[in-house]
């Protein structure tokens, strides 16, 4: 009998983004006139969702088909029963996730980013307001069943754009019903320290990984700075930590040995950094499920795949709709259908035990 496909249940934020594209920022009390505006689709647990649900299958639209069994993404969130809601859980759809438990609220607003992206170098600057993800609340997932529902998901991935209580109750339930947990800390915030013993894989960008560990940005130039952070992280109980650097690649390590630096993705045109990360966590999630299916855990590829990911998102303008498929990523990697190891020094592959 065929194994069931992967499940994979993201509890996040949804928002519209509202992206203005300028040569620089402004200084204070200055006007600038931009090259564009646009409207996209956005939120982390949004684009974490369609990353996943698009990086475990070939683009419909293309002419290669989809092989080994597609993973099934499910959504937890809320959006506002104004214009941009329906949109938001129908984009969702589109891209392959079930978006059965996004509820629309009534008299509430849609969660909205609003973005500058400067134009020279793709950086960003975001500012969130959460709208209807804050009516999530700890009270509505006291439960395994009110959770999960009645699929054990085999990954639970969650960020914090949702209220810190209600997040904190989510893992909570999670861990306690034996579900492996991505936990991926944006926007930053203090974590209790019996959270991270819940977690079995950490994604932080190098300024969260700095602040959560009590550094400050000019204290980080080396790869062994990375490998104390993330010492750190694993001593409070997470299985897996993993820094991404940008255009540094990144950085990780494990509980059972494993750490080194997985290079960035050379001669890459920046277009727009807003999804790098929540591409990077979807593609990562990917892996994991795919590897745990077959009962191997090889941290070193999941990092390679999700760093070949994100490196296509930038290439475009927006946030979803930049989240390559996964015959769009490598057209070797999309050919691949299991898991292969890898054999190179600093990669382990070990049983599932994470």
């Amino acid at each position: 009998m065929a194994s069931p496909a992967p499940n994979i249940l993201v509890f996040g934020g949804i928002v519209t983004d509202l992206v203005t594209v300028l040569e620089r920022l402004p200084d204070s009390g200055e006007t600038l006139t931009s090259t564009s505006f646009s409207t996209h689709a956005g939120g982390k647990g949004a684009n974490s969702s369609v990353a996943a649900a698009r990086l475990s299958r070939a683009n419909p639209d293309g002419a290669r088909a989809s092989t080994g069994p597609e993973i099934t993404v499910r959504m937890i969130g809320a959006v506002g029963d104004d214009e941009f809601g329906p949109q938001r859980k129908a984009d969702l759809e589109r891209s392959g996730v079930d978006a059965s438990r996004v509820d629309v609220v009534a008299g509430q607003k849609t969660g909205v980013c609003v973005i500058i992206v400067e134009s020279d170098s793709g950086e960003n600057r975001i500012m969130y307001n959460p709208g209807a993800n804050h009516t999530l609340l700890p009270t509505q997932f006291t439960t395994f069943e009110s959770l999960c529902g009645a699929t054990r998901p085999d990954l639970l991935i969650s960020q914090l754009e949702i209220r810190r209580d209600t997040i904190e109750q989510v893992l909570e339930v999670a861990s306690e019903g034996g579900v492996d947990i991505l936990l991926n800390p944006s926007p930053a915030h203090i974590l209790l320290s019996h959270v991270y013993k819940m977690i079995t894989h950490l994604i932080i960008n190098e300024t969260e990984a700095a602040m959560l560990s009590g550094r400050g940005m000019e204290e980080m130039t080396t790869v062994s700075d990375w490998a104390n952070v993330t010492d750190e992280f694993l001593k409070m109980g997470v299985k897996n930590v993993v820094v991404t650097l940008g255009a540094k690649g990144a950085y990780y390590s494990n509980s059972i040995g494993n750490g080194g630096s997985v290079d960035a993705e050379k001669n890459i045109k920046v277009v727009d950094t807003t999804g790098a990360g929540d591409t990077f966590v979807g593609a990562y999630a990917v892996e994991f499920v795919k590897q745990k299916q077959q009962g191997i855990w090889n941290i070193e590829q999941a990092v390679r795949f999700a760093c070949k990911a994100s490196a296509r998102t930038i290439e475009h303008l927006g946030a979803q709709e930049a989240i390559p498929w996964a015959d769009q990523v490598d057209p070797i990697e999309s050919e691949q259908a299991k898991v292969k190891p890898v054999e190179v020094e600093s990669a382990v592959v070990e049983p599932i035990a994470v």
